[in-house]
């Protein structure tokens, strides 16, 4: 399959516009893939298909059993799947604090920033 496919075109703009991120099993990808099985070298051209779309997924291997959960995120829009996405990068990087680790870092903590809750009123500060 090439990136041209219009299944992961599809699959890939029904991610994005259900909020960046997408829970589903190896056996829906298998399905979009045109595929019966989850051998290995099918799962690895899913994986290739899916970061040909700019689709990440966890875990980081998709595994063999059908019945198994994935999670799926928009790897380039802002939104929750973006975060997923530097939180994956953070987590496999080799260099955890070096330049690009530090930038990471604040592009992830800026975007939690819109996710915490504002301080109730009458709260006192920890």
């Amino acid at each position: 399959m090439t990136t041209t496919d219009p299944r992961w075109a599809n699959y890939a703009l029904m991610i994005e516009t259900g909020g960046t991120y997408r829970a589903t099993t190896v056996y829906e990808l298998l399905i979009v893939a045109g595929k019966q099985a989850a051998g290995a070298r099918i799962v690895e051209g899913i994986e290739r298909d899916l970061a040909a779309h700019n689709i990440g997924h966890f875990p980081p291997r998709i595994p063999r059993d059908q019945n198994a959960p994935v999670l799926l995120y928009n790897q380039e829009r802002a939104g929750l799947g973006f975060v997923m996405h530097l939180v994956r990068q953070l987590t496999e990087s080799q260099d955890p604090t070096g330049e690009l680790a530090t930038l990471r870092i604040q592009a992830l903590s800026m975007m939690l920033d819109e996710y915490r809750r504002a301080p109730k009123e009458d709260a006192a500060p920890a």
